[in-house]
């Protein structure tokens, strides 16, 4: 097969494509360069996850206040009494081993996507909670640290084990999820992590002695190592007597105690 040839005067079709080409390289260029900014934001919103490698811990400012009245009130009760430590590093709520429905919420505290879900669904896993129809069991990961080069989620997560100590996990969760960092990465201090223990009932200086003995830097990272060899690779994730739910769909749905249920 012959090539057409080129009319007297005029551009011949290779050499248009060539021109074309090379016009269209400059707009793929200037496009993946815009696509990767916009790929970076999109990763840390939506936390499609990889395992990060290890960074020493960087110190951190936070643009967040300090805690505030008008915060507090988004601070979740803690009631019933948290119940346990799964040997996933989960910690239980609820009263496990009755046969209730489990709810699995995978979450790391620096997550902004956690912040806005906790503000729907908080009050509705209370609810159920308080009721009695359901054991949860909240997986505190920490994989943003090695992204956003801070250390405030192991901090945190560490802080909430701690918490646990008390009987008011929940009421830590709902504290620094209600005072999220408004720049992320910001991270958080260790005075505005004990300012939240302050505002989320606890005894500071009993929470405080459990935070740097570092009793449980070993649940802290099994509760990240398991959620990731478990397959999680996004925060927040709802799994449901294990399977994940869709969590817009719980909304149509009319929300968690709908679905919850369903599955009884």
């Amino acid at each position: 097969m012959t090539a057409p040839q080129p009319r007297p005067g005029s551009e011949s079709p290779a050499a248009a494509i060539e021109r074309l080409e090379r016009r269209l390289g400059v707009v793929r260029a200037l496009a993946a360069v815009a696509a990767a900014l916009g790929l970076v934001a999109v990763a840390l919103a939506a936390f499609a996850l990889a395992r990060p490698t290890p960074v020493a811990p960087q110190p951190t400012a936070s643009a967040t206040a300090t805690v505030a009245p008008t915060t507090l009130q988004m601070i979740r009760t803690g009631k019933p009494a948290d119940a346990g430590v799964a040997p996933s590093g989960a910690i239980v709520l609820g009263a496990p081993g009755k046969g209730y429905p489990v709810l699995d919420i995978y979450e790391d505290f620096q997550c902004p996507a956690c912040a806005s879900v906790e503000r729907t669904f908080g009050p509705q896993v209370d609810a159920l909670l308080a009721d009695g129809r359901i054991e949860v069991r909240y997986h505190m990961m920490s994989f943003l640290d090695g992204m956003l080069r801070n250390d405030s989620s192991v901090r945190a997560a560490a802080g909430g084990f701690c918490a646990h100590e008390q009987g008011k996990f929940a009421a830590w969760h709902g504290t620094l999820f209600a005072n999220h960092p408004q720049t992320e990465g910001d991270g958080w201090t260790d005075a505005q992590l004990a300012d939240f223990a302050k505002a989320a009932g606890l005894d500071v200086t009993a929470w405080s002695s459990c935070v740097a003995s570092n009793k449980y830097a070993q649940q802290v990272t099994d509760a990240n190592e398991l959620s990731l060899a478990g397959g999680v690779n996004a925060t927040p994730t709802y799994k449901l007597n294990g399977t994940k739910l869709d969590l817009q769909k719980v909304v149509n749905l009319g929300g968690l105690g709908k679905v919850v249920d369903a599955n009884r």
